[in-house]
C-alpha cells in the first residue's frame, strides 16, 4: 500500500464525495469542500497511540489522561486511539468507522472534548460531531490512529498495545501500520514491550524500535 507523507501544517482541507449517482451507465459524483477545522499545537512533538488493552494489567493507559509531561509539558504525550478505547479515558484524538461506537459517542457527548475522526459518509451524516480523516487513506482503524499521529507531525510516536499477541479482527493491521511507518520515514515509532513481541516487518524498519515499559515511564516522565 502506497501512502504519501503529508502533514497538517500544509493541509487546508479537501473535497469529499457526498453523493454518487449512476446516470445512463455513467457514474456522477457530487463533491463538497470540507475545510480543515482542526488545529494541533503540541509542545513535546510526542504522541501515544493506544491500540488495545493488552498491557492494561501492567500499565493503565488511563494515566495518560492526567499526564502533564514534567516542566512546561515538554514531555507531554498527546493521545490517539480507536475502537471502544474511548470508553477508558478522555483522548486528545480518536478515530473510528464503526457506526455503533460513533452513535454512543454522540449520546454521551464525548466529542465535545475530544476530536473525533471518521470516514466521509459518517461525517456527512453527523456533520456537527466528526471530522474527516485527512486524505482518506484506505487503512484499518488501528492503523488510522497511527496515521493521524504521524500526520500531526509528531517526531516520536509511542505504540501502546500494538504487538503480535493482539488478535486483530482485521488482518490488514500489521501491514497497514508498516505502510504508515514507511511513508513517514522521518518519524520515530517506538512500541512499548520487548522486541520479541513485535512483527518482523516492523523491526526491519530503520525508524522503528522498542522500549521496555519501565524505560517508557521514565523517558516520558509519567
Amino acid at each position: 500500500m502506497m501512502i504519501t507523507a503529508r502533514y497538517r501544517s500544509d493541509y487546508d482541507g479537501e473535497f469529499v464525495v457526498v453523493e454518487t449517482r449512476l446516470v445512463d451507465g455513467v457514474k456522477h459524483e457530487t463533491r463538497e469542500w470540507v475545510p480543515n477545522a482542526v488545529s494541533n499545537n503540541h509542545i513535546s512533538s510526542r504522541a501515544a497511540v493506544i491500540g488495545s488493552r493488552y498491557d492494561q494489567k501492567r500499565f493503565q493507559h488511563q494515566r495518560l489522561e492526567r499526564h502533564r509531561g514534567g516542566l512546561l509539558g515538554r514531555k507531554r504525550l498527546q493521545t490517539y486511539a480507536w475502537g471502544d478505547l474511548w470508553q477508558d479515558m478522555r483522548l486528545d484524538f480518536y478515530t473510528s468507522t464503526d457506526r455503533k461506537q460513533l452513535s454512543q459517542i454522540i449520546q454521551r457527548e464525548y466529542d465535545l472534548h475530544t476530536t473525533v475522526y471518521s470516514n466521509s459518509s459518517c461525517v456527512m451524516e453527523w456533520p456537527q460531531h466528526f471530522y474527516p480523516v485527512p486524505y482518506s487513506p484506505y487503512l484499518a482503524d488501528p492503523a488510522l490512529a497511527v496515521y493521524l499521529a504521524s500526520f500531526d507531525q509528531h517526531e516520536e510516536v509511542f505504540l501502546i498495545g500494538y504487538n503480535i499477541e493482539v488478535p486483530w479482527t482485521d488482518k490488514k493491521v500489521p501491514g497497514d501500520i508498516a505502510a504508515v511507518m514507511t511513508a513517514y520515514s522521518g518519524t520515530r515509532y517506538v512500541a512499548i514491550g520487548p522486541p520479541a513481541s513485535q512483527y518482523a516487518e516492523w523491526l526491519a524498519l530503520p525508524n522503528f524500535s522498542t522500549m521496555l515499559l519501565r524505560n517508557f515511564i521514565s523517558y516520558c516522565d509519567i
